[in-house]
């Protein structure tokens, strides 16, 4: 606490706040690492989101711009990802079938 026992320290918030951006920003560009990685992108989002609110202040000003690519980074697999799903369903259907046939058949490599 600070001397004056107004909440946290200017210097603490923003410190807590560049992090934000920057696990924001990494977690956004990690959730391309495997497919259905949507774990990553969720906590992309969360992390921009406490980077990018006003309150505690101050606001974030440096590194703004990490939040908002890992906040756009994050929430472009929420989409695409059921996009592809969908129009790509009959093949995970098969998919899904040779994989129950693996599994009924012994499955040994």
């Amino acid at each position: 606490m600070n001397p004056t026992n107004r909440g946290p320290d200017t210097n603490t918030v923003l410190g807590q706040k560049y992090a934000f951006a920057t696990a924001a920003l990494i977690m956004g560009i990690t959730c391309y690492v495997n497919f259905l990685g949507l774990e990553k992108a969720t906590l992309a989002i969360i992390f921009a989101w406490l980077a990018l609110r006003t309150n505690p202040a101050p606001a974030l000003r440096e590194h703004r711009v990490w939040a908002k690519a890992g906040l756009v980074l994050g929430i472009f697999p929420w989409i695409m990802i059921p996009v592809v799903l969908i129009w790509k369903w009959n093949r995970v259907l098969d998919l899904v079938r040779m994989l129950q046939e693996l599994k009924y058949k012994g499955g040994a490599w």
